[in-house]
């Protein structure tokens, strides 16, 4: 079942205005997103980083983006709560979400992150002498690239068994002390790979091609917002699921 369908002008139903607030803008983004998927959605509507983002409080991160919160509780009040695909992620044993983790999400980035440096590289060959913004942003989508990879085999190599091996009872030898020190290390390069997503944002105006933008121009804008998209759910899981979840096992 797809998400409820909301409009950003909602407004608020009139009664239990007060409270109802209350219950939503203290609660951080990765909690909320965390008990429905859904809401992810939401966020992703207004504008609000529900994956880099997700230890804010929904109140300050409003804010910062200059939303007004009423159409944010409106919209999330309106979102469906049951019966989604993404809910039965949430629900499954840490071993399977990381066998999700891994042949969705992993394996999409394998699969996108190659074409996008072909993308991004055949668009400065072309175009590079023409239009200045073309060679950083090429270089920015190799700085992506190369953040995601080793990322992916740390994951796979290093942390993933280590999960695997708490969510079964398993005595797994490790070298790296508790399991919040490679999380804490996973967490921020996930912050790092936002970073370059907004200054890609930025360079390319939202992933808006140009009028006089070719075909690959074009192709690799829209990889690329479908890319980021994959990125925010991927990330999701990790920081709002996996890990506080593997910490709870270690505690």
């Amino acid at each position: 079942m797809s998400a409820t369908s909301v409009s950003k002008d909602a407004q608020l139903p009139p009664h239990g205005l007060n409270s109802q607030h209350n219950h939503w803008l203290e609660r951080k983004i990765g909690e909320l997103v965390a008990e429905d998927f859904r809401r992810a959605h939401v966020f992703s509507q207004f504008g609000i980083d529900f994956c880099c983002g997700g230890g804010k409080p929904l109140s300050i991160a409003c804010e910062r983006a200059d939303i007004d919160p009423a159409k944010v509780v409106a919209a999330l009040n309106a979102a469906t709560l049951t019966g989604s695909k993404e809910d039965e992620l949430n629900q499954l044993p840490l071993d399977q979400l990381i066998e999700y983790i891994e042949s969705t999400h992993h394996q999409y980035v394998r699969e996108k992150a190659p074409l996008l440096v072909e993308y991004s590289e055949k668009m400065v060959r072309a175009h590079g002498e023409h239009y200045a913004e073309i060679v950083p942003f090429a270089g920015w989508v190799r700085a992506l690239v190369e953040d995601l990879m080793p990322h992916l085999m740390k994951e796979e190599k290093i942390l993933f068994p280590a999960i695997r091996g708490l969510s079964q009872a398993e005595h797994i030898e490790t070298c790296f002390g508790h399991i919040g020190n490679p999380i804490n290390a996973m967490q921020h390069e996930h912050e790092e790979v936002g970073l370059i997503l907004q200054k890609l944002h930025e360079l390319t105006n939202d992933f808006t091609p140009p009028e006089h933008a070719c075909t690959t121009w074009r192709v690799c804008y829209a990889t690329l917002a479908e890319f980021e998209a994959d990125l925010h759910q991927h990330i999701h899981l990790e920081n709002n699921i996996l890990f506080p979840k593997a910490l709870g096992l270690a505690q």
